[in-house]
């Protein structure tokens, strides 16, 4: 008889929760907007993606987008609430959720960010989304937060840069380096510091002459080779040859003039530096070259976002 009581009580406690599991499009939507209200943002996940698939109202249908958004946003699943924020905009560009959603997606984009050394798809969309932002509610509160974002991400574009830069001059390819100091100090001055952008570019263009040393012993090695050629019995060997060597023996010069041209680019670069950042490291880096030193140690780079930045940004909701 008791076990007869046990079964009885488990299949009704069984059957009673069965019939709490939301079944149709409204409870799904109705039980997904609670559970945004109680914060169970898995949950509102759930059964909000559930409602979405059924037949909603029009409006219901806009509340159930942004709210699921919002529910990835606030359960720091920031990809799927960066797709579902791009989705809305697109589907409801006038909605008044828009503005938030806007906002949102720039930090979504933001958070996943990995640093400067990776790709910047991410920092060039939450830049996109910020600038819209500013554009779009120029009177929102939040405008002066977007814009400090906006400068985060163009520092982290910057420093991507110079990464790069760092890896051609690792591997002595100043003439590559130089383009790309150069590309940070036209597009990012209001986030790189004159004194280290000037200072890379002026070490870049002093120091070419080891990278046309190389470019040089490379082109003789190949003049050694085509020169044997000369010897062949095949006339049309012969004759590529002594085009190959003509080549050759321009290329060599033209490194020459590179290298000689450059070292007094850089020479100038580096003197102004000195005298006009004394005290910076980068000045006193300047004058250590132009005394005799070859410091050309790869300059690190900087990560202005080395977490997620969710607890700066929580404060502005």
């Amino acid at each position: 008889m008791k076990r007869k009581l046990l079964l009885t009580a488990i299949l009704g406690t069984v059957l009673f929760s069965c019939s709490k599991i939301p079944t149709t499009t409204q409870e799904q939507y109705r039980e997904g907007v609670k559970a945004t209200y109680q914060q169970d943002w898995g949950k509102a996940e759930e059964l909000l993606k559930k409602a979405l698939n059924g037949e909603l109202s029009p409006e219901q249908q806009e509340k159930a987008k942004i709210l699921l958004a919002d529910a990835y946003f606030n359960d720091e699943d920031f990809e799927n609430a960066a797709l579902n924020y791009e989705e809305f905009l697109e589907l409801y560009p006038a909605s008044p959720y828009a503005k938030d959603a806007t906002f949102r997606l720039g930090v979504c984009y933001l958070n996943l960010i990995k640093g400067p050394q990776w790709d910047q798809t991410f920092t060039k969309r939450a830049i996109n989304a910020f600038e819209r932002f500013v554009k779009l509610y120029p009177n929102d509160p939040r405008v002066p937060k977007a814009k400090e974002y906006i400068k985060i991400a163009r520092k982290i574009l910057a420093e991507h840069d110079i990464y790069i830069g760092g890896t051609y001059d690792m591997i002595r390819k100043f003439t590559a380096s130089i383009q790309r100091y150069k590309l940070v100090k036209e597009k990012f001055p209001d986030v790189e510091a004159p004194d280290r952008v000037n200072y890379l570019i002026g070490r870049a263009y002093y120091f070419t002459y080891l990278q046309a040393d190389d470019e040089i012993s490379r082109l003789k090695d190949n003049l050694e080779k085509e020169k044997e050629r000369l010897h062949s019995e095949d006339p049309d060997e012969r004759r590529v040859a002594k085009n190959r060597i003509k080549l050759i023996k321009s290329d060599i010069k033209k490194w020459k003039e590179i290298a000689k041209k450059n070292h007094a680019i850089g020479e100038k670069i580096l003197k102004e530096v000195a005298q006009k950042y004394p005290n910076s490291p980068y000045g006193i880096k300047a004058r250590e070259i132009l005394s005799g030193e070859k410091i050309l140690d790869v300059e690190p780079v900087t990560n202005p976002i080395k977490h997620s930045i969710w607890w700066k940004i929580k404060e502005t909701f």
